[in-house]
């Protein structure tokens, strides 16, 4: 046949000429925007929320596929415009040609609705074909699911952004996601069944879910973990209103937000027993074939390890926690005896650093020459977060500084400076920062955060460090150690590179020490 397909441009619309051409049809592919030229494929280009079908592009056209819809009103493109007078325009262009078939694909929740506009237009163009004297068949998907799609696109970017999931309510509603292949196999398998005629089907997985469970497969398929935090829908709408108000690309908009709360399902039965369609699967690895490429959520991340190949990276350091392990022990050990073995602070660290730099190396291998390898990348990013940590200390110091034992403490510290060795003093502040960041973030986080997990690993080691500080004998210092040791392990298990975290760490100590001394 020769089939008109509206809204061929779109993510199902895609799918359903592929599967149309396929079987051998020829396609007038009519939207907004042209498709790409391919053999078999007249594009045809009609606003139908402003203009009617123009009939002269539609010789020969014995089929009509409706698939336009939106999820969210823009300006002229309404629920009402595109749902309901779209579909009308389209049925008046079928009745002029005689066509022989209307498609209608709609949605599974769709019904009369006054506090839903998009559920209520979606119903309101069902009657309006189901009213039409045409020839029709009317399909209603659950959640499409497939390369490009909403929902898991959605999903694995949210999931890529934070380890933490705001779900709707409790995450009990049901759905039954159906891949976006299995759809445009309706709609082929429709035209060339008799029996579809005057019929309406669901197109469904074959699964019922909850929310929740979804989730899960999406974050498994992600290759991540997630936690999963209920939320109450009267936290989420005005969420959702606010960013659908501020992007034109929001995560989510109120008529998903209403699906979501509701639930998709249908009964897969009828398409399977007179359509012959057998609906794939929803699994992890039906969503890690579409997950790839798929960023987080602004191209940023709140997880220490946002993609599987960061995982695996990770987790080659695994086998090296009991090593790492006894190096933490030792490590806290050997500042202790060398702060009274050594005459000063500064001698004491480096013959600590002396001691445990070559220990560190021979005990624990966590892959020296990657990490050490130097970037311009990598000192870019030292640079940067050295003036984050900066400007956080400084923040802190203010806050502080009207406490007279705080006050103290950071007085004491500064009276070390004095005690730099004259000229060997930046050589061995040097020798010292290399020593704490082969030691601690490289040869004891990454193993503790492989075994532990990164949060955990991170935390275990900022708190190793913050000990190995107690010798010194300034209770404030075990605090600035732990987080700013906690800093720069992050660092580290970020960029999978020492060099951010030396680089980050060197200059926060120059600046601190003599660039720019807190408190002046």
């Amino acid at each position: 046949m020769k089939v008109l397909v509206a809204g061929a441009s779109g993510f199902l619309g895609r799918h359903v000429v592929a599967e149309l051409r396929a079987h051998g049809h020829d396609v007038i592919a009519l939207g907004r925007s042209s498709p790409p030229p391919s053999e078999g494929v007249t594009a045809v280009r009609c606003d139908l929320t402003r203009e009617n079908v123009p009939l002269d592009r539609l010789d020969g056209c014995e089929a009509v596929v409706n698939l336009v819809g939106i999820k969210r009103e823009t300006g002229a493109q309404t629920f009402e415009a595109v749902h309901v007078h779209g579909t009308r325009r389209l049925l008046e262009a079928a009745r002029a040609v005689s066509a022989r078939q209307f498609i209608q694909v709609s949605v599974v929740c769709s019904r009369p609705d006054a506090d839903s506009g998009y559920h209520d237009t979606k119903w309101q163009a069902e009657e309006a074909v189901r009213g039409s004297g045409l020839p029709f068949t009317i399909l209603k998907p659950a959640v499409i699911h497939g390369r490009g799609d909403d929902m898991i696109s959605h999903l694995v970017k949210m999931i890529r952004f934070a380890p933490v999931f705001p779900i709707v309510g409790r995450g009990e509603a049901l759905l039954q996601p159906v891949d976006v292949r299995d759809v445009a196999r309706a709609v082929a398998a429709a035209l060339e069944c008799p029996a579809s005629l005057g019929r309406t089907f669901d197109i469904v997985g074959p699964e019922r879910l909850p929310l929740r469970q979804v989730v899960r497969r999406v974050a498994e398929g992600a290759g991540l973990t997630v936690r999963i935090v209920p939320t109450p829908v009267a936290v989420m709408r005005p969420a959702v209103r606010l960013m659908t108000a501020l992007s034109s690309r929001s995560l989510s908009t109120p008529a998903q937000l209403r699906m979501l709360e509701e639930g998709l399902v249908g009964d897969p039965e009828p398409a399977r027993r007179d359509l012959g369609l057998t609906p794939r699967q929803f699994t992890p690895e039906s969503v890690r074939e579409v997950a790839a490429g798929i960023p987080s959520l602004f191209g940023l991340s709140l997880r220490l390890l946002d993609s599987p190949e960061r995982v695996a990276w990770l987790q080659r350091r695994a086998g090296q926690m009991k090593r790492a392990l006894a190096l933490a022990i030792i490590a806290i050990a050997v500042p202790t005896a060398a702060a009274w073995l050594a005459n000063g602070v500064w001698l004491g660290m480096g013959l600590s650093a002396a001691v445990l730099v070559p220990l560190a190396i021979a005990l624990v291998r966590p892959g020296w020459r990657e990490l050490l390898l130097p970037s311009w990348g990598g000192v870019a990013k030292g640079l940067l977060s050295a003036g984050v940590l900066y400007a956080a200390g400084a923040a802190a110091v203010a806050m502080l500084s009207s406490w007279p034992a705080a006050h103290r403490q950071i007085a004491m510290v500064y009276t070390w400076k004095d005690a730099l060795p004259g000229a060997l003093a930046l050589p061995l502040l040097c020798f010292i920062v290399f020593g704490e960041e082969i030691v601690w973030r490289n040869a004891i986080t990454l193993p503790l955060a492989a075994r532990l997990g990164p949060v955990r690993g991170v935390l275990v080691a900022a708190a190793g460090f913050a000990a190995a500080h107690a010798a010194l004998g300034v209770p404030l210092l075990l605090g600035v150690a732990f987080l700013a040791g906690a800093f720069w392990s992050v660092l580290v298990v970020r960029t999978r590179s020492a060099v951010p975290a030396l680089v980050c760490h060197l200059l926060w100590d120059l600046a601190v020490l003599f660039v720019a001394p807190y408190g002046g």
